[in-house]
């Protein structure tokens, strides 16, 4: 608390005044030694026993101490907690016999290690115009501005549907299947600011953080407009999200996948009305399915969706997936998994997060391996789904559930990799320019021949497959990183379990195992110094809802 609202000296008709306000219990009181260490400074003489009687009879109003009796002018400087304004209040002895300057006060001020922000012009209006017994601001400091972070406006969208521009937009939540002509603009790349930094009066630097850019490069069929501020379709198409870019795909309809077609590769999007068949495969940039399928196989470089379940399906996603319920299902997807029902005998490898947004939704047997975060509803099957051919006598043997989070060894090996991939890659470019430049300066100085330009044809196409190959590596580990990041702030993976929990069901996390030893309900498993502990999910969800994803199919 501020000493002026501990205790107040005033100066009036030479009368020098204290006043203490009553004193709650608990609250901060005046200290006796700043109260007699300004008086020192005020060059006043009082009775001690006087100051002790004000003191402690703390009545709230002024009370008369003593006269004044200085021939100098009094400085009372009084500087704010967080050293961003100085104030001053100047007491005139009873007799000027010396005028006050601008250098005293400035003197004073810098005994008061104020050096920074002081206006003196003010100061010099003060003395000037005789403001005497006021305490008014004569120094300020700079605040710090904070960058504001880039964004986007997309484009692409109807206005009524774009995310305003002050949101935090995931691209993945977006409306699918959007289409577009060529060369018209997909979205509007604001970028972010630098922050200015401020100071103290006293001098000391007051950093400002600058924003945070918003990550989007133009992916296959767009690019850049010439000043850099939008993305722009390079062809017509279906807009398409990658981990970090921004493409325009061809697109594929098919009524369904069976026998009679058998397996369908497409370079872009493979949208499938109905289902797909067991022994068929699509391989596509990304897949949407309206309707089920059985025991095919799925691979896409970016997002799957599919209407209803997955039955004995092998998935490949480099991006992330939606399904109504997987059985029997093997998935490795890079980003995350939400699944609305249920996912049963099933192993799941995901990169960041996997959810079950149904509340009566449920996971029963196989493995789920999860980055960063994994949210369920239920683990075993529900009671009306159990088998009713048990006798009394018999004991019903419940599928056991593995659950684990964390970014585990093989995923650490991986991102090392691609980093020495990549740099292997912009090492061998620069040999290429190296080689380059040296043919171009032979062929200028001893003439053009089909040899040497086929020499350098071919050094031309291992420099671009190098480069290609380097910046393929690093925007896979920038995909990486934004998994890696989120584990740090997750202190290495949560798993949330809202609803029952039965006995056998085994949580890793970090590599640290919990088995269930009896029903329990409503839990969050997490990493501490002793290993795993649990607690109530309500709290905890409720910094880490977030970053799980909400996909429309």
């Amino acid at each position: 608390m501020p000493k002026s609202e501990l205790y107040k000296i005033s100066v009036a008709d030479g009368k020098v005044m204290l006043r203490i306000p009553e004193q709650l219990v608990g609250a901060e009181t005046a200290d006796m030694d700043d109260i007699q260490a300004e008086l020192h400074m005020m060059d006043v003489d009082y009775v001690p026993e006087e100051l002790l009687d004000i003191y402690n009879r703390t009545s709230g109003e002024f009370d008369f101490l003593t006269y004044l009796k200085t021939t100098n002018f009094t400085l009372q400087i009084e500087l704010s907690d967080d050293q961003s304004k100085a104030y001053l209040n100047i007491i005139p002895p009873k007799e000027i016999i010396e005028p006050l300057t601008l250098e005293r006060v400035l003197s004073a001020l810098r005994q008061e290690n104020v050096f920074q922000g002081i206006d003196r012009e003010f100061i010099e209006k003060i003395i000037k115009d005789k403001i005497y017994f006021e305490p008014l601001e004569v120094a300020r400091g700079k605040t710090p501005v904070n960058g504001k972070n880039g964004h986007l406006e997309l484009l692409f969208l109807p206005e009524k549907f774009r995310p305003s521009l002050e949101s935090n937009i995931n691209l993945r939540e977006l409306p699918v299947m959007q289409k577009v002509s060529e060369g018209q603009e997909l979205v509007m790349v604001e970028k972010a600011t630098m922050g200015e930094d401020g100071y103290t009066i006293t001098g000391r630097l007051l950093t400002a953080n600058s924003g945070k850019q918003y990550r989007i490069r133009p992916g296959r069929n767009t690019r850049f407009n010439s000043e850099g501020t939008h993305i722009i379709a390079a062809s017509e198409g279906i807009v398409c999200f990658g981990n970090d870019n921004i493409s325009v795909e061809r697109i594929k309809y098919i009524d369904k996948v069976d026998g009679s077609v058998g397996r369908v590769r497409f370079d872009g999007i493979v949208s499938v009305r109905g289902n797909i068949s067991d022994r068929c495969s699509v391989e596509a940039v990304r897949i949407e399915v309206g309707g089920s399928v059985g025991k095919a196989s799925l691979r896409s470089t970016g997002d799957i969706r599919v209407a209803q379940g997955l039955k004995g399906t092998v998935v490949q996603c480099g991006g992330s997936l939606h399904a109504s319920n997987l059985i029997d299902t093997q998935a490795s997807i890079f980003d995350h998994a939400v699944v609305d029902e249920f996912i049963l005998n099933s192993k799941v490898l995901c990169g960041s997060t996997l959810q079950v947004n149904a509340p009566d939704g449920y996971v029963s047997g196989g493995v789920l391996q999860v980055g960063n975060l994994i949210r369920l509803s239920n683990v075993g099957l529900p009671e009306n789904k159990k088998s009713k051919n048990i006798s009394s006598n018999e004991q019903e043997v419940h599928p056991k559930t593995l659950i684990e989070v964390g970014i585990s060894l093989k995923n650490r090996k991986q991102f090392n990799e691609l980093e020495k991939r990549a740099r292997e890659s912009l090492y061998d470019f620069q040999d290429d320019l190296s080689e380059i430049t040296s043919l171009i300066e032979d062929l200028e100085n001893m003439g053009w021949n089909e040899e040497k330009i086929r020499n350098l044809g071919e050094l031309e196409n291992k420099a671009n497959k190098n480069v290609n190959g380097a910046f393929s590596d690093l925007r896979k580990r920038e995909a990486q990183d934004e998994i890696n990041e989120l584990n740090k702030i997750t202190g290495g993976g949560v798993v949330f379990i809202l609803g029952r929990i039965p006995e056998g069901t085994i949580v890793n996390v970090r590599r640290y195992r919990y088995i269930v030893r009896s029903n329990m309900a409503d839990k969050a498993f997490s990493f501490s110094e002793n290993g795993i502990q649990t607690s109530s999910c309500i709290e905890l969800l409720k910094n880490y809802q977030k970053y799980f994803i909400e996909m429309v199919v």
